[in-house]
């Protein structure tokens, strides 16, 4: 195979290299003005910039009545502003304001263009001169210079591309529809009080005995309490050295507040390694059916209070040991078969926002009196054989989203490595590829 040296690096002789100006048509947005937008659904969905972007498709919050500027359907939707470059493709016609720019291929190869502009978005970012731009007209983007192989072969090279990507896709989906599910039988049993009684029927709606309480009526045999009951120990952070010094020489990984969303879904996430006292560790180190908070932290509209479990399927995945940061804590349980159930019942009293009425902090940096909320907060006490029959069910849940998590980071690995090589010509595919 034969290559030639061009002004974007080494390129297969038969490629091209061509200004986009020739191979898209490129529309820059608009913004109408904040008057014609609503959260209702009315008018036509609208994106301002790159904020809803997801990994590949965006999600809408916002729409318009009053269009100025329309990336179509399938169009692929660039960030002009701050990060320049980043990508997604429209799932519909969407109005596009000033921070986004919407570019088609002549030739119809959407999906093919969306890989090569997330492939060299950094020439989107940076000059020779490594000038970092805070945005990008729409002569910059027309004059960027960019390889193109035939038709065929960018059909080729985007179908192998979206195959993993609709797979990654795939194994978000079910891990979202678990997650979903867990939480609705989480509901209908212990807030709904619908679990199943003796027959398999729904207890409350079946003729259930249900007794007062001072949190309303509920099942008989079920009790009013606090989380603190179900707590054996609360274990601080560490956060250690960045390098190995002194005494300190035990290797760890440290879960952070910020890693939580990701080791929820099964992902390794970025945890920094650090080195901590080997005397820490042995206290501190996570176990399966502990759980961890996150106690510093948060926005104005996000509580602190984030939670994530941790079973044999995640402590796997850090083999060198595995502590949380001290902004965080874990929580040990004096029956781990509850886990699952402190888990969904801390998640949802998260959801519903009860954890900022325990946030205090007066530098910007706010901080969750985790044990103010376990000894005041009042829930009501399921019997145990409940709680282990919700966790005979849930277990498989979390067990699948984790498994579905870990050939994710497989897959997204494989298709960043392939990226630049599919878009440098140094793996060819073959034509018939884009055919099947």
């Amino acid at each position: 195979m034969s290559f030639k040296e061009t002004e974007v690096g080494r390129i297969p002789i038969d490629w091209e290299v061509d200004e986009l100006s020739n191979k898209v048509d490129l529309v820059m947005g608009q913004s109408p003005k904040s008057e014609f937008y609503n959260d209702k659904g009315i008018g036509m969905p609208f994106m301002q910039g790159r904020t809803t972007f997801g990994e590949k498709y965006h999600y809408i919050n916002t729409w318009c009545t009053d269009i100025k500027r329309v990336g179509i359907k399938n169009s692929v939707l660039m960030s002009v502003r701050a990060p320049v470059g980043d990508v997604n493709i429209a799932t519909e016609d969407i109005c596009i304001g000033r921070g986004l720019a919407s570019l088609n291929m002549k030739n119809k190869n959407n999906e093919f263009l969306y890989y090569l502009l997330k492939n060299y978005s950094g020439l989107l970012i940076s000059k020779e001169s490594g000038t970092v731009f805070g945005s990008i007209n729409k002569a910059g983007i027309e004059k960027l210079v960019l390889p193109f192989p035939s038709n065929s072969e960018q059909k080729a090279i985007a179908k192998i591309l979206s195959d993993l990507d609709e797979k990654i896709e795939v194994n978000n989906k079910i891990n979202k529809n678990l997650e979903e599910m867990a939480q609705a039988i989480f509901k209908q049993w212990f807030v709904d009080f619908e679990f199943p009684n003796e027959e398999g029927k729904p207890y409350k709606s079946s003729g259930g005995e249900m007794v007062e309480s001072e949190l309303g009526m509920i099942p008989k045999g079920f009790k009013i309490g606090f989380l603190r009951d179900y707590v054996d120990n609360i274990l601080g952070g560490d956060w250690g050295k960045e390098n190995e010094q002194g005494n300190y020489k035990k290797e760890v990984f440290c879960l952070r507040g910020a890693d939580i969303p990701e080791v929820r879904i099964g992902k390794k996430g970025s945890l920094p390694k650090r080195y901590i006292l080997e005397k820490n560790y042995n206290n501190k180190k996570l176990s399966s059916g502990d759980l961890v908070v996150e106690i510093s932290g948060g926005s104005p509209t996000q509580s602190t209070g984030r939670i994530s479990y941790i079973n044999n399927d995640i402590l796997l995945r850090y083999e060198i040991g595995l502590v949380c940061t001290n902004f965080c804590r874990a929580i040990t349980l004096k029956n781990k078969k509850a886990m699952e159930y402190f888990y969904f019942c801390w998640d949802r009293i998260y959801n519903l926002g009860v954890f900022f009425q325990f946030e205090n902090g007066t530098t910007g940096i706010k901080n969750l009196d985790v044990n103010t909320f376990l000894d005041k907060f009042k829930i009501v006490k399921p019997n145990i054989d409940l709680i282990e029959k919700f966790k005979g069910i849930v277990c498989d849940f979390n067990k699948t989203i984790q498994q579905n998590g870990i050939e994710n980071e497989r897959l997204e690995k494989l298709r960043d490595n392939l990226l630049p090589k599919l878009m440098s010509g140094e793996i060819r595919v073959p034509l018939e590829y884009s055919e099947n």
